[in-house]
């Protein structure tokens, strides 16, 4: 028993340390069930903290509602009273499996039992009844299977490290991925819900790339009842297809001593209306290719566009040949690219990838094979055909 003057000796007691009105005891390392008193006419804490490899990591959890079913990971604040969901994960033991969780109160030490269920891999769903209205932590139970000696095996608890406290407000948002087009307003719709005080509340919302925002700066809530809100936000008009914004909308209760807040994500994606790839106009093509292949060049200059309504050539690329490539922009016209090619009469074949801004494709082929010398083939390879089909016994000597 440690009585208000601390016993600062004694058989499981190493050090003993006093700064202000915190003692700090470390006591023998010691595998087993602790049990500490403590008689005292005042108010006081007690933070226990021990040693183990085997810890937890939780989320709340709600049930997706998408086609492949699972559970989203909630960002804001659970609402007191209400239901709710964790998704706990053991780690540090491969064989340890968890028995109970409880939600334990700060200031009363009452708690909310749960059910749990197995998801494998260390990984469990607890499903609580309710949220407590006051300051909580997450206590996990379990079954350490290791029985490698008795000191290592047994029923473990671990506790979360950090208090946490449900909000009698709950701000939430229909859509959580939202497509954003540059320079045109978007409308965020939210809704705010109260089961406690009513009153005006203190509205705040930001985002992570200083998009613009409109929104009201408070809204009025009866006890116990809901209310709605918009936030407008604008991409400028030079934003990059892809950039990811995170909003967060945060709800402040008129007494200031509770608040809850909700998280959206928004793309810039750009709406697409050029569906057809660029187009490839052969201006000039430079053959005269011999048999002696090793001595001579070809070259070609190539004209590529997008279209009226296209977005514009992106690049353009050499797929099959080992010539020089260059690529240029016609002169007092950013929408026409121009190609020239120069190889060998031995590399007499090329193709060139052309790609617009949407990811449209085009591929050019080109040769810059001689007609003679393709003509020259072909009676070859024919009168060799010829020869073949001619059986010896149709000679007639």
């Amino acid at each position: 028993v440690v009585h208000t003057n601390v016993r600062t000796t004694g058989s499981s007691i190493i050090s003993s340390q006093m700064v202000g009105n915190l003692r700090t005891l470390k006591l023998l390392t010691l595998v087993g069930v602790w049990k500490i008193a403590i008689v005292s006419k005042t108010a006081y804490s007690l933070k226990v903290v021990g040693e183990s490899p085997i810890d937890f990591l939780f989320d709340f959890i709600e049930e997706s509602e998408g086609p492949f079913g699972g559970f989203n990971v909630i960002d804001n604040r659970p609402t007191a009273g209400g239901n709710a969901s964790l998704l706990v994960t053991l780690i540090g033991s491969e064989v340890a499996t968890v028995t109970e969780v409880t939600l334990v109160e700060s200031v009363s030490s009452g708690q909310v039992n749960s059910t749990v269920e197995a998801l494998g891999g260390g990984e469990y769903v607890v499903h609580f009844d309710r949220i407590p209205s006051v300051e909580f932590v997450v206590l996990v139970k379990g079954q350490n299977n290791n029985s490698i000696s008795r000191a290592s095996s047994g029923i473990f608890q671990r506790q979360s490290t950090t208090s946490l406290r449900a909000s009698a407000l709950n701000v939430a948002v229909d859509e959580l991925d939202i497509v954003l087009e540059p320079g045109t307003p978007r409308s965020v719709s939210f809704s705010v819900m109260t089961t406690g005080e009513g009153g005006s509340f203190t509205m705040q919302a930001t985002n992570d790339q200083g998009f613009t925002l409109y929104y009201p700066p408070s809204l009025f809530l009866d006890a116990g009842g809901s209310a709605n809100g918009t936030v407008n936000i604008t991409a400028p008009t030079n934003s990059p297809s892809g950039t990811v914004i995170t909003l967060t909308i945060e709800a402040v209760a008129p007494s200031g001593a509770d608040s809850d807040y909700a998280v959206v994500h928004l793309t810039v994606l750009p709406t697409v209306t050029d569906f057809t790839p660029p187009v490839c106009k052969l201006l000039s093509l430079n053959s005269d290719c011999p048999k002696n292949c090793k001595q001579s060049m070809w070259d070609l200059s190539v004209q590529v566009t997008d279209g009226v309504n296209g977005t514009g050539v992106d690049r353009v690329s050499l797929r099959e040949g080992s010539g020089a490539l260059n690529i240029s922009m016609a002169a007092g016209n950013e929408n026409v690219t121009l190609v020239s090619y120069v190889a060998s009469c031995c590399s007499p074949d090329v193709q060139l990838v052309a790609v617009d801004q949407v990811g449209n494709v085009e591929i050019c082929r080109y040769s810059g094979a001689s007609w003679s010398s393709r003509v020259d083939y072909s009676i070859l390879l024919c009168f060799t055909l010829l020869c073949l089909s001619l059986q010896p016994e149709n000679v007639i000597i």
